[in-house]
This record gives C-alpha cells, sequence and structure tokens, in this order.
C-alpha cells in the first residue's frame, strides 16, 4: 500500500509494506526474486539475504526506488531476527556495482556494529565502523542537504533521537563518475555471511520526503 501526500512544496511517500503486492516502483539488482522477500500482515517487509556481497558482482537482495535530483529526508525501521555470524543489512545508496555507499548492520556472534562503506571503483573505504548495543531495533535516516552538497546519514534505538553518523559528497555518487544513464536507487538490502542460513531482517515503514521546489 502507497499514501501520498503533497505537505508544502514536498513530496511525502510513505510504503506500509502489506501482503498488498508491492509497488512497481520498486527496483532489483537482477530478476526480482519472490522467495527473497516476505510482506507480512503487520506491516513490515522482510528481506532473506543471499551469501553474495555487492562488491563481488553477484546476487543480492535489494530492492530500491530512483532518488530524485533533490533534497530528500527519508528514514526505515530495521528489526534483527534469525541472525547468524556475519549477516548484514542496511539501507543503500546505489548508482552502479562499482559506485555505491551502505549504512548498515553487521552481526558479528554477540556484537553488533554500525557500518557506513563507500564503494568507488573497487575501493572500499569505512567511514563509520563502531559496536552498539542493539537490543532488537535499529532506525536508520538518509537525507541530502538542503544545500544539495551531501547525503547525511543518522540512526536511532527508538525512532526519535538520532545520532549523525557521517556525511559523503554527492559528487562521489553523482554522473561525474558513474554511469550517466543509471539512476540513482535508495534502497534497502539483506546478505548472509554463512553458506549455512540465509539473513533474516524486517524493515517498517519506508518514508521516503522529496523536497521539491
Amino acid at each position: 500500500m502507497v499514501l501520498m501526500l503533497h505537505v508544502a512544496a514536498a513530496l511525502a511517500q510513505r510504503y506500509a509494506f502489506d501482503k498488498a503486492p508491492l509497488s512497481s516502483d520498486w527496483q532489483f539488482l537482477g530478476q526480482p526474486d519472490t522467495t527473497k522477500y516476505e510482506l507480512r500482515d503487520d506491516g513490515k517487509l522482510r528481506l532473506h539475504g543471499d551469501i553474495y556481497d555487492f562488491f563481488e558482482n553477484k546476487s543480492v537482495t535489494f530492492m530500491g526506488l530512483p532518488v530524485a535530483d533533490a533534497p530528500f529526508t527519508f528514514e526505515t525501521k530495521l528489526t534483527l531476527f534469525d541472525a547468524d555470524n556475519g549477516d548484514e543489512a542496511g539501507v543503500c545508496l546505489y548508482r552502479t556495482p562499482e559506485v555505491y555507499v551502505q549504512c548498515c548492520l553487521n552481526h558479528y556472534r554477540s556484537d553488533h556494529r554500525l557500518k557506513l562503506r563507500l564503494h568507488l571503483f573497487g575501493h572500499r573505504l569505512l567511514l563509520y565502523d563502531r559496536s552498539v548495543k542493539l537490543r532488537r531495533d535499529l532506525w536508520l535516516r538518509i537525507s541530502r542537504t538542503p544545500d544539495g552538497n551531501n547525503y547525511n546519514f543518522h540512526y536511532s534505538f527508538d525512532g526519535k533521537k538520532y545520532h549523525w553518523l557521517e556525511s559523503v559528497n554527492v559528487r562521489l555518487l553523482s554522473t561525474t563518475v558513474a554511469d550517466a544513464e543509471s539512476p540513482l536507487l535508495l534502497g534497502l538490502y539483506a546478505y548472509t555471511g554463512s553458506a549455512r542460513y540465509q539473513a533474516g531482517y524486517s524493515y517498517g515503514d519506508f518514508e521516503y520526503v522529496d523536497f521539491r521546489q
């Protein structure tokens, strides 16, 4: 179900995940695989991750929305379940297999690490990597600044008080360094670090506000 609200000069979209078909706005890397996601009655999306990562240029459970070239704010709630060592999920700004940035939660046995990684043509730059005391839920937020120069990344443990992670310059993900024909996708992903299991993560409502003038 998609709720669209016009607020002032902004276009607000709230994607509530239920058992209705996914909106046609969503795009997948590769062919959509209905075995990799589950729409639940509680309004959540569950992603079941593959063992591959983006940089290996193989299959990964990723679904995203095209992002307009304008200031925006996005946030979602991430819930961990049935996690195994090395499992990971989060949000991603994806341009091409060579150009993207991930804000994610990585599960290492009893330790949860919050990470921000920038991938540029084979180089993996770890911008943030810290252990967090996570009970169950984590809120993630991405926003493009009003001046259009940066993407800001924040996290929260309660969906109210957000903490700043880091900023990434917009030009690093722009068409000056990437395929001009590739749209920038804002999306959700999951993968597993174990060949024995599929990673399990749930996402709450996906809220996206595009502040077009």
